[in-house]
């Protein structure tokens, strides 16, 4: 070879080597549902608050303004997320995960009180911002990424149960000092869920529920307002102009909505009657604005998220991705549910907002982000088959759910028998 030749040669761009990853389309119906709640959001938000704001700041559109701001940036997280590729998650999850546990204790030193929780941070010319919704996500990387690296050993006691423990303890309990037993529960829950997807025993679960609701009967024991609101819950007509107030105003905005609602931007109780009309009690004007019809396509909707998420958490591609959408499917679907159910009385009043839906900026942009990653998985996995499949597939021969892990030798085929 000539030297011209070697030095074209050596020139010329060398072709990529190794796997390259195939990369499809994302989950459509899981876009589209979202889509729809941020939109009834923002137009509920706008409804639901203009009495108020009308009466402080003479703007009735001013938060539902705000609200469709935040959904903008959020949408845009949501398409950068779920662009990128899930897996440079894991560079962050431990410097996510000290960096939330910091921002929980910060917020109960400098954070900012009101209706006897201090759980925001005051950011001028931006808002309020929650650190409790930020730790969800950051506690869902870090033990994803951390039960991918330990493998088999997650259902053992000493290598699996006791460092999930002291893991998860630390977030929860700042969460529960705040006091915000709702969201507490709903870190713990989604914790639970990576965790059992990852193999945990059952009797480690169960004993680390049972542990869950000890603490947090000791704080509703030991908080007086705790204990009344469990104590109306039980009894919501025993003080009906006080404690059981919230809960018979949302019961009768469901009611005076009955099938069809009384009209969009026709609600009566948001006329100073309802508090939280347009965060933790937004779910009862949706029912009174468009009645029966309405709450159950909310329902509806995340119906589709949850099952959408969890098709996602089965059919992905590793371990990590697989752990990391149930966590987040857990962690969206357990709230919402929350929120539906304090607001028909079915749950003690908490401060839970409903996801995609409730006003709150940090908080939408935290789940659109989240969503984002969502996405970004489902781009890799391969959901061919019918409802039945994705939800009997859950079931393994151990009996425990158990996800494929990277980089797993694959069994060999059995031998033929010879003639």
């Amino acid at each position: 070879m000539t030297a011209a030749a070697a030095t074209a040669a050596a020139a010329r761009p060398r072709a990529r080597t190794g796997v390259r990853r195939e990369r499809g389309p994302v989950a459509y119906p899981l876009l589209l549902a979202v889509l729809a709640l941020v939109a009834i959001g923002v137009v509920m938000v706008y409804s639901a608050s203009s009495v108020r704001e009308y009466l402080g700041s003479n703007d009735p559109a001013a938060e539902g303004l705000q609200q469709a701001i935040w959904a903008g940036l959020g949408l845009g997280l949501l398409y950068l997320f779920s662009r990128l590729d899930f897996r440079w998650l894991r560079h962050l999850a431990l410097p996510g995960y000290f960096l939330s546990l910091g921002l929980l204790v910060a917020v109960l030193v400098v954070g900012v009180e009101a209706f006897g929780s201090r759980r925001w941070f005051v950011i001028p010319g931006i808002g309020s911002f929650q650190p409790a919704e930020a730790a969800k996500l950051a506690i869902i990387v870090y033990l994803a990424h951390w039960l991918d690296r330990r493998g088999r050993n997650a259902g053992s006691f000493w290598n699996g149960l006791v460092p999930f423990g002291m893991l998860v303890a630390p977030g929860f309990m700042l969460i529960a000092l705040e006091p915000d037993l709702g969201t507490a529960g709903v870190y713990a829950a989604a914790a639970l869920s990576v965790f059992f997807m990852a193999g945990a025993n059952l009797l480690h679960l169960t004993a680390i529920g049972a542990s869950v609701l000890g603490v947090a009967i000791a704080f509703v024991s030991t908080t007086d307002y705790q204990m009344e609101r469990v104590q109306t819950f039980l009894d919501p007509f025993r003080d009906p102009l006080g404690a059981g107030y919230n809960t018979l105003q949302g019961l009768m905005a469901l009611a005076m909505g009955g099938i069809t609602g009384l009209g969009l931007g026709a609600s009566r109780q948001k006329y100073l009657y309802l508090p939280a009309p347009s965060t933790d009690f937004i779910f009862a004007i949706i029912g009174e604005e468009w009645g029966l019809v309405g709450t159950l396509a909310v329902v509806a909707l995340f119906v589709i998220v949850a099952y959408q998420g969890y098709r996602i958490a089965i059919k992905a591609p590793d371990t990590f991705s697989g752990l990391l959408a149930a966590g987040i499917t857990t962690w969206i679907i357990v709230q919402a549910c929350i929120n539906m159910m304090v607001v028909t009385a079915l749950l003690p009043v908490t401060g839970i907002p409903l996801p995609f839906i409730s006003y709150g900026g940090s908080a939408l942009t935290i789940n659109l982000i989240a969503i984002g990653i969502l996405l970004s998985i489902s781009r890799e996995t391969h959901t061919e088959g019918s409802l039945l499949n994705a939800v009997f597939d859950l079931g393994r021969r151990d009996r425990r759910a158990h996800l494929p892990r990277a980089g797993r030798r694959t069994r060999s085929p059995r031998r033929q028998t010879r003639r």
